[in-house]
């Protein structure tokens, strides 16, 4: 039985829902003095050993939580909230951390089946990136695994992993550790880890087995231990036996590159001494072979003219040059103001070129979308790219670097150049803050003087530039000139039309009665996408838990206590 039903208070925070039990431990989804969503995990300070508590008072887990949420990394849940309280004779310590939307890998291969090589190998460098956060901390993981990941739903549309159970992270000490490892998944665990040896090592190993499991829907090695029932000794004995067999890198329905399978063979070798020798050097051996940065295929597409799959590559990312070919601003509803503005002061020019000469319309070099996270400005330079039939490629800044980091304008470059060839092109540079911050002096800098040669002359090279940005008053104002940024446009949250759309996007394919939409969109008035995409999914829990469809009253309901995260009433940042 749980140790708290739904509605029971923990500190401020209200139980909504039971989600797992561990053997110290149990989760639960809980609602906080502000109504949003969070993750509540409570531990039983009776059944937990002084060596499990840091200085013998507080639980490792929250300590380190708290620890790894000093500084930033989107592939790390983020700590909230902490405290103690009594139930009865027990005392109970408890975690909040970030509440994510989205399905645990492992439910996500379970429903939708195993990932192609492209996704997979994506996913495993952002988990790579969030080790090397850990290590990087002198902390390890120490249980990597599928239902620790959680595949996170962004307002785009798209998917980031986050790690978010860090119940057995440890100091990188050798030797027995300090958790209990009864529940560690027998087949993502390094060989040495049964002799109580965990190291950066073993955790890289983890990885192997997680990459393993996205592209084969099961874990390297991987045989029934069912016959083992609880003795930890027979499920030791079965694990040792399964892996003396040669490891399944081919089947008839599943092909990978050799490449793949010399990195799958690394990361995965029983001897540790023949493993990556840290996150770090898998991370770089993956990226070098995900996109190889030896100029092959540049020659072959400049030579058959072909630019919809050229991929141009860097330090930290992969950049991919695609040819826009979709419905262009047809697929953002509502929004009609700022696409006519589009239309009229950038993309009549481009597509009517001696129109342009005969007036003498200036080109336009590049341009600003600006906003609060949410309101789909990424959306909308993808669709501007598709609507002007441009070959394009995003660059998300805050993934790339600075400026004012080794080596991101030597890429920068090489990414400008390699744009030229493929003209006409459309370079968007979302969260630009990130690229080119603000360095907060009146001098300006070598590095801003270096980016405005690159930015500056663009459009006479057929390229042009697209910059988002949350924080427009973070950017570097000697980059926001004419002849580098021409114009700044203010994308607001979605209109009523954009909202409509959104509801009918997230409520599709799941059980519901009629639904009003014209409602719904004139009650979330300046929501964001990401505040509809929580409204809706707060809906399915409550009616999943009563086992009903989705009704108006229950999505009325929610959203009569939901409040806009941001209000256009005033514009952010800047406006010219």
């Amino acid at each position: 039985m749980e140790w708290f039903k739904k509605g029971d208070k923990i500190g401020k925070y209200t139980v909504n829902d039971f989600i797992k039990k561990g053997a110290v431990a149990e989760s639960y989804t809980a609602f906080g003095g502000d109504d949003k969503l969070y993750f509540l995990k409570v531990f039983d300070m009776t059944e937990i050993s002084s060596s499990q508590l840091f200085e013998g008072k507080e639980v490792f887990e929250i300590v380190f939580c708290k620890e790894l949420s000093e500084e930033s990394n989107d592939n790390i849940i983020h700590y909230i909230d902490n405290g103690g309280i009594k139930k009865g004779n027990k005392e109970f310590h408890y975690l909040v951390t970030e509440y994510y939307y989205g399905q645990l890998l492992n439910q996500s291969v379970e429903k939708e089946g195993v990932f192609d090589v492209e996704d997979a190998e994506q996913i495993t460098l952002c988990v790579l990136n969030g080790l090397m956060f850990m290590h990087a901390k002198a902390l390890l993981h120490n249980d990597i695994r599928p239902s620790n990941i959680m595949l996170k739903e962004l307002d785009d549309g798209m998917m980031l992993p986050t790690i978010i159970d860090l119940g057995h992270v440890s100091y990188m000490v050798m030797g027995r550790p300090n958790f209990i490892v009864g529940d560690l998944a027998p087949f993502f665990r390094a060989p040495e880890t049964y002799r109580g040896i965990f190291t950066p090592k073993s955790d890289v190993f983890s990885v192997g087995a997680l990459l393993y499991y996205l592209i084969f829907g099961k874990a390297p090695w991987e045989v029934d231990l069912a016959d083992c029932g609880d003795d930890k000794n027979k499920l030791k004995t079965a694990v040792k036996e399964a892996r003396k067999a040669e490891l399944v890198l081919d089947t008839p329905d599943i092909h990978i590159p050799d490449f793949l399978k010399e990195i799958l063979k690394k990361a995965l070798s029983l001897r540790a001494i023949n493993r990556f020798g840290s996150a770090s050097d898998f991370f770089n051996a993956l990226m070098e072979k995900v996109a190889p940065d030896n100029g092959e295929g540049q020659e072959e597409a400049q030579e058959t003219g072909d630019a919809t799959s050229e991929t141009v590559t860097e330090n930290a990312s992969r950049i991919t040059f695609k040819k826009g070919t979709g419905n262009g601003f047809d697929q953002v509803a509502g929004r009609d103001e700022l696409k006519e503005q589009l239309r009229k002061e950038v993309i009549f020019a481009l597509q009517n070129p001696e129109k342009a000469k005969l007036y003498q319309l200036p080109a336009v070099n590049g341009i600003l979308l600006y906003g609060p996270p949410g309101c789909g400005k990424s959306l909308v330079a993808e669709s501007f790219a598709e609507e002007v039939g441009f070959n394009y490629t995003i660059l998300n800044a805050s993934e790339f670097g600075n400026i004012y980091q080794p080596g991101v304008l030597d890429n920068l470059q090489r990414i400008f150049d390699a744009a030229s060839l493929h003209a006409p092109f459309l370079l968007c540079l979302d969260e630009i803050e990130y690229l080119i911050p603000n360095p907060g002096s009146e001098n300006v800098t070598k590095e801003s003087v270096t980016m405005l040669g690159l930015m500056q002359g663009c459009a006479d090279k057929g390229i042009l530039l697209v910059a988002t940005s949350n924080q427009p008053d973070q950017i570097d104002p000697f980059l926001v000139r004419p002849g580098c940024i021409d114009r700044v446009f203010f994308v607001s949250q979605p209109d009523f039309e954009a909202r409509k759309d959104i509801f009918k996007k997230h409520l599709n394919g799941r059980p519901c009665d009629e639904i009003d939409y014209d409602e719904l969109a004139k009650m979330s008035d300046e929501f964001v996408a990401g505040d509809i995409t929580e409204t809706v999914n707060e809906a399915a829990m409550t009616a999943a838990y009563m086992d009903v469809p989705i009704s108006q009253k229950i999505l009325v309901d929610v959203l009569k206590y939901k409040n806009p995260t941001y209000s256009t009433k005033s514009k952010i940042g800047f406006t010219r």
